[in-house]
């Protein structure tokens, strides 16, 4: 009787090759959130020895990143092709829909090519194709083409269709709630926060339906006729230690011929094919007589050789050498003169070298958070079909995000960490002027001057990531005051990201294009890394003017006295950060001085401006001012002083310099310390106001006769102080009033006490009405106090009582009313 055969090895097989798909599909699924890890999320495909070995050729060096590849190889010198059984995700899958089709199979036509021998051929043609510069084993990998299908076409339709499925039912009433705690459920497990959608997707799905397909006919005909892997496999295969091994008990049932999906046995079941043996053990398991073994040896009589033609391989090798330089035409690349507008991802390699490498296995796509990375298709050349291109106006490059950089297995998308990704240019940014809102809204012109109409837009510059935005404005003013901010792109700093082409409202193409560049450089030089941002505005020319030297930058307290020793108290009360200045000079030999101040927000900014606010303002950044030929601007958190230093030089030419660093700072609205909204308007001088913190400021300020040696009105970093005139009449002097909000009420409390205590020491009459302190100076001048909460607001050099108490009322209402 015969004993009964133990059949661990197919079932070991089987519990392998499903852990292989699904730590494959796991891997695919949550690659984003792996990614971030740092986690080896594309071990799959640098498991790809035909990769490998096309891409190192095409490059002519070595990918270490490739290392599992050649791990898997050496383990086909004593397992055979346990690969394409034990671990491949296309053969998996191929197995499962095979499974499908059993019934149609039994009534199909067997009249397909079934030789074996086309693989090989393959295989010769995609290597010597690689010798010869062209990269196209990517397009025939199996775990390239797995990973592309899944993570491109098959993972997209089901999340779209489970969020279809799901929607519909969540409308429902009383039902919602259930889908909707299923619906969150489905998106966790198919880590489907958000539907993806990539270009071609139908062009990939209906490869990989032929591919399959082939199964109604004959199984795993991917494996056993077209798979170049597997033809590479098959090769290293000769010397494996587990051959199939036939015993003198075979019956010859044909059981284990009907039952082998790769077709490796012959009629008789005692031959078997060489190198088409995938060791899935099926044919041990199915042997009735347990005549099945597998051993180093293996009888003469017991192979089955593959007729490979000499012929076949020269016609293979003459194919590659004829047909690679045909497939490396680039249209495009020619009629721009060896350039390409394609947008590659952040880190990929000069162009003929990203050729060269990348597999065209999608993980960059799949990767990518904004869905902005899609597949070309034939717009750069047949060469270039299925690598990986970004479309800003799908999806813009995440400022922010590296994941593409990581997840590259041949090392086209070199690695970078993100703070040196950020300053990588993919491309530059072009402004259609005849699709820009502002620009055509400024090209009609005389249109507007009949009927005004808002043609600003400014959505580009506002979502630009740069630090010092790469898209400025040039602003047009008429005469009215009504702006046309007209945009910009500052090259110099442009990435290239795409965010500005994503979210320009112009319907259809829009009017702000990203243009990629190859090789992708870096968008500030080492010098430029050490400058501050307030440097970056000073060019080497301001139209006329040349730059004499570089920029000097004074930043910290110690550096600021070395600057300006004796006047730098007033500026670090404002938060001071630094200080850049820069010489220019023009062809007749006039020269001017240029500082920028910069501050830590724009609100002491502006109070830097005001304590040096001179002359008539006029329209220029946030706000400016012009005395002679001595120009002051407020923008943002910079204050800009242009001063003259030699020659004869005008108030238009330095009003023009203040211009051109304007229009290369991020333009940024206006942003008033919150105390001003306080001040009363009527009779408001608005070039008056004056905003500070310390006292150093208000000692430059006449106030009274008497001099205020101490700090009476407890002025600090942490109070804001305005103060300002108002005038009734053009003639009369100005009456000033000054506010200040303190952090607390009792602080302003003592500071009222304290102001009181002072002026009563002067001997001035005091009077008290509705909680004011007025005093009358011998000069008939009055002073008035009144604090509400933490706030304290006073007038100084009123003429009359009535005056000064009238407008603190005026402040008080105010006060109650806003707050």
């Amino acid at each position: 009787m015969k004993g009964k055969q133990n059949n661990w090895p197919f079932y070991a097989r089987r519990v392998i090759q499903c852990i292989s798909f699904s730590v494959f599909i796991y891997l695919l699924l949550f690659l984003d959130p792996l990614t971030e890890r740092d986690a080896s999320a594309n071990i799959f495909l640098r498991m790809s020895p035909l990769s490998a070995i096309g891409a190192m050729m095409t490059v002519r060096a070595v990918i270490f990143n490739y290392w599992p590849a050649f791990l898997i190889l050496l383990l086909t010198i004593p397992f055979g092709r346990y690969f394409c059984a034990w671990i491949c995700p296309l053969g998996t899958t191929i197995d499962i829909t095979d499974g499908f089709f059993s019934g149609l199979r039994r009534y199909a036509r067997r009249s397909v090519y079934d030789g074996r021998r086309l693989k090989y051929y393959l295989l010769a043609f995609l290597l010597l194709s690689s010798l010869l510069g062209l990269q196209c084993a990517g397009w025939f990998d199996p775990l390239s083409i797995a990973t592309s299908v899944f993570a491109i076409s098959i993972h997209p339709y089901i999340v779209h269709m489970g969020n279809s499925f799901f929607g519909y039912f969540e409308n429902i009433p009383f039902m919602g709630y259930f889908f909707s705690f299923f619906h969150a459920f489905f998106k966790e497990i198919l880590f489907a926060h958000h539907a993806p959608f990539f270009r071609a997707h139908g062009i990939l799905l209906f490869a990989f339906i032929l591919i399959i397909t082939f199964g109604i006919v004959v199984r795993r005909y991917w494996c056993r006729n077209l798979c170049p892997m597997g033809a590479l496999f098959a090769l290293f295969s000769d010397w494996s230690l587990f051959k199939r091994n036939v015993s003198s008990t075979c019956t010859s049932c044909g059981l284990c011929v009907e039952k082998c999906g790769m077709g490796a046995i012959e009629s008789g079941g005692q031959s078997t094919k060489e190198g088409e043996c995938i060791l899935c053990m099926t044919c041990r398991k199915v042997c009735p007589e347990y005549s099945v073994t597998f051993r180093r040896q293996q009888p003469a009589l017991q192979k089955y050789a593959i007729d490979l033609s000499r012929r076949a391989f020269v016609v293979s090798g003459i194919t590659s050498a004829a047909i690679t330089p045909f497939l490396k035409l680039n249209y495009r690349k020619k009629i721009n003169k060896g350039n390409t507008s394609i947008i590659r991802p952040p880190g990929a390699v000069n162009e003929t070298e990203f050729l060269a490498r990348c597999i065209r296995c999608g993980e960059c796509m799949k990767v990518c958070k904004t869905n902005g990375i899609h597949p070309v298709l034939l717009e750069y050349g047949i060469e270039g079909i299925w690598t990986p291109q970004l479309i800003p106006r799908i999806g813009y490059c995440d400022y922010g995000c590296v994941l593409c950089t990581r997840v590259c297995p041949s090392g086209a998308i070199k690695r970078l960490p993100l703070e040196e990704k950020r300053w990588v240019a993919l491309g530059k940014a072009r402004i259609d002027h005849n699709r820009c809102i502002p620009w055509v809204g400024y090209s009609r012109l005389p249109e507007l001057e009949k009927e005004w109409q808002d043609f600003n837009c400014g959505v580009c510059e506002e979502v630009c990531p740069v630090p010092t935005k790469a898209i400025h404005f040039n602003t047009y003013v008429d005469e009215q005051g009504r702006e046309i901010r007209r945009p910009f792109v500052r090259e110099d700093v442009c990435v290239g990201c795409g965010f500005c082409e994503k979210v320009c409202p112009v319907l259809g193409t829009s009017a702000i294009v990203v243009e990629g560049i190859q090789p992708q450089t870096i968008v500030r030089k080492e010098k430029t890394l050490k400058m501050s941002p307030s440097g970056n505005f000073l060019p080497v020319t301001l139209g006329k003017w040349k730059r004499i030297s570089d920029p000097k930058i004074y930043e910290g307290s110690e550096k600021l006295y070395e600057y300006i020793n004796g006047g730098a108290e007033p500026y670090l009360s404002y938060s001071f950060l630094r200080v850049t200045n820069a010489e220019y000079g023009d062809d007749a030999g006039k020269k001017i001085s240029i500082d920028i101040w910069e501050f830590d927000t724009a609100e002491n900014a502006f109070g830097a401006f005001t304590k040096d606010r001179a002359g008539a303002e006029i329209k220029l950044g946030n706000r400016a001012a012009l005395f002679e030929n001595y120009l002051s601007v407020w923008n943002d958190v910079y204050c800009i002083k242009v001063e003259p230093r030699q020659g004869s030089i005008s108030a238009g030419e330095v009003s023009s310099v203040g211009k051109s660093i304007i229009d290369v700072m991020p333009y940024k609205k206006e942003i008033l310390p919150d105390i001003i909204r306080y001040l009363p308007e009527n009779n408001l001088v608005k070039e008056s106001l004056k905003f500070f913190h310390k006292k150093i400021i208000l000692d430059n300020i006449y106030l009274s006769d008497n001099f205020i040696e101490e700090n009476v009105f407890h002025l600090s970093e942490q109070t804001d102080a305005i103060i300002a005139e108002y005038k009734h009449g053009e003639e009369e002097s100005p009456l000033l009033l000054m506010l200040v909000k303190y952090p607390d009420s009792n602080t302003a409390s003592n500071a009222l006490e304290d102001a009181v205590q002072v002026w009563r020491t002067w001997g001035e009459k005091e009077t008290i009405t509705d909680s004011i302190h007025t005093f009358q100076s011998k000069n008939a001048c009055y002073t008035s106090f009144l604090q509400e909460k933490h706030f304290l607001a006073a007038t100084f050099l009123s003429k009359s009582r009535e005056e000064g108490e009238k407008l603190l009322k005026c402040v008080l209402e105010r006060l109650q009313r806003i707050r």
